[in-house]
Parts: structure tokens; C-alpha cells; sequence
């Protein structure tokens, strides 16, 4: 006989507050999910319910779904899951699911870490930019001082003749 688990036991089983497994669970049930209860209306969990939970669960913490989304995905609605393949036994689906949440996962890790490599090399550029920029203005006030004291020989050349031109005169 397949082993049940009551709700304080399953909460147990599955790493969450006995209050948010009733809260969990009632969005499950809304969406369609359906758990086992005994005569008095109590739920009664199985080993499968620990693994749909823990998808459910991985949905909604790790892959950032809500509660509502991550039920749709665990019970199959197409109406918002619409590229997932519906498989014959409910287990296989949910791992397939989970893989293609995964796969997408490890697709947007690969592309930051690529988006940092990418702003670390724009750093670089603007540092070598202003770099550049640096040696620019400081090779311009180098030619503008080099230029300054190219001229100051002509004038003083120019004023060396006008005095010997002046005193030629004055003889």
C-alpha cells in the first residue's frame, strides 16, 4: 500500500510551514490539482504529491513563476504553458517542465555573464578613451608652447636688427 502523509507530516517532508503548504496547496487545487482526503475532509498526501510539490515549489522560489503560474505548469494548462508537451505519465512532464526552465536558466546565466564581460571591456575602452583624451590636450599645450617660443627668437631678432639698423643709421 502506497505510504500517505497527513499535513503537518508532508510540510514536513517537503521543507515548508504547515500554513504555507494550506496556502500552496489551495492554489494548486484551484487550478485543478487534486489531493487525496480521508473521512473527515483531511488531505492526504503521496509520494508523488511530494515530487509534483517540490516541482511546484522549484516553479515558483528558484525559477521566479507565481504561485497561479507555477500551478498552470504543474497541472498541464496550455493556455498559458503553450509550448509544453503534454506526456503520458505526470511525472515525466513535470521534469520535463522543469528542464526547459532550467535549460533557460543556464541560457540567461550564460548571456550576463557574457553582458559583463562585454560592460567590463566598455570600461576599459572609456579608460583608454580619457586616456587618450589626456595625451591629446597635453600634446596641445605642448605645440602651443613650442610655437610660443618659436616665435619669441623672431622678435627679439627683429628688435636685435631694428637696433642694429638704428645705430647704422645714427652714424
Amino acid at each position: 500500500m502506497e505510504k500517505m502523509f497527513g499535513t503537518a507530516e508532508f510540510a514536513i517532508q517537503v521543507g515548508v510551514t504547515k500554513s504555507s503548504l494550506k496556502h500552496y496547496i489551495s492554489i494548486l487545487e484551484n487550478s485543478g490539482y487534486h489531493v487525496k482526503r480521508d473521512h473527515r475532509n483531511y488531505r492526504l498526501f503521496t509520494e508523488e504529491d511530494v515530487h509534483v510539490f517540490q516541482n511546484y515549489k522549484q516553479l515558483h522560489q528558484e525559477k521566479g513563476m507565481t504561485l497561479k503560474e507555477a500551478a498552470a505548469v504543474i497541472i498541464g494548462d496550455d493556455t498559458i504553458v503553450q509550448d509544453a508537451e503534454m506526456l503520458p505519465a505526470k511525472r515525466e512532464y513535470h521534469t520535463q517542465v522543469v528542464e526547459k526552465y532550467d535549460d533557460l536558466s543556464k541560457t540567461m546565466e550564460l548571456l550576463a555573464d557574457h553582458i559583463q564581460g562585454i560592460e567590463a571591456q566598455n570600461a576599459q575602452l572609456l579608460q583608454l578613451i580619457q586616456m587618450q583624451h589626456q595625451q591629446n590636450e597635453w600634446l596641445k599645450e605642448e605645440m602651443s608652447m613650442m610655437k610660443h617660443q618659436l616665435e619669441e627668437p623672431k622678435v627679439d631678432y627683429k628688435r636685435q636688427l631694428d637696433r642694429v639698423e638704428s645705430q647704422n643709421c645714427n652714424r
